[in-house]
């Protein structure tokens, strides 16, 4: 799946298949390599996560033509044949570590993935990366590990899906047991209401435009004049 549009939409269920990276520590570096940060644009990078790892060696795309790559490496987990076109990513503890490049966040949601899930409380993603995510409309959960290995084992099997529903904080796992497993998380009430109206912190400043401008237009003089 490619998405390139970079506007954000409301969350509040998805239903996806699920895709198993079972890697630690993976960096934002191992996401999207530092050579594509020299792009202006912010669309594009769907085909350039993991690129030195999805494709075989000198098969990575160019800066300037992304969708222009070698062969796949089959070697690599997430070129798996039955996880292609998964929209929900398992992967490692401390997910996103290393530079704070939002870039690595454009990639894997342009990849497709709507929801990235990682093991232990406060351990499956680094701060900053999380703080990106959440603020691009990329829902990152964390879940208790022995959670996290029914979702991945599940997931292994390949072309399993699960339901995340953010109203109700639960993931349901459909692999064809009844009743269905399901799995309970929390995200920061703050980051939950702004990812189900479709807002990152700009937009959602800007709802409030209207109380801005009269404020500073009842404002001393000097005091605009101070701040300008």
């Amino acid at each position: 799946m490619k998405v390139d549009d970079t506007d954000m939409k409301p969350f509040i269920v998805h239903r996806g298949k699920i895709a198993v990276l079972d890697w630690a520590d993976v960096n934002t570096d191992l996401i999207i390599p530092a050579r594509y940060l020299k792009r202006i644009e912010r669309i594009g990078y769907g085909p350039l996560l993991f690129a030195d790892k999805k494709y075989v060696p000198g098969g990575s795309p160019a800066i300037d033509a992304p969708e222009s790559h070698g062969a796949l490496n089959a070697e690599f987990p997430l070129n798996r044949a039955e996880f292609q076109g998964a929209t929900v990513l398992l992967v490692g503890k401390n997910f996103g570590c290393g530079s704070s490049r939002e870039h690595a966040v454009w990639a894997i949601a342009q990849a497709g993935y709507r929801v990235v899930i990682a093991p232990g409380k406060n351990e499956g993603f680094a701060d900053i990366f999380e703080g990106n995510a959440l603020n691009n409309g990329l829902l990152v959960i964390e879940v208790p590990e022995a959670d996290w290995k029914r979702l991945a084992d599940a997931g292994q099997v390949g072309g399993v899906e699960a339901t995340v529903d953010l109203k109700t904080q639960t993931i349901v796992v459909h692999d064809g047991r009844v009743p269905e497993p399901k799995v309970a998380f929390e995200i920061p009430d703050v980051q939950r209401k702004r990812l189900l109206q479709g807002l990152d912190t700009i937009s959602e400043t800007l709802q409030y435009e209207s109380d801005i401008a009269r404020y500073e237009q009842a404002a001393p003089s000097w005091l605009n004049a101070a701040s300008a």
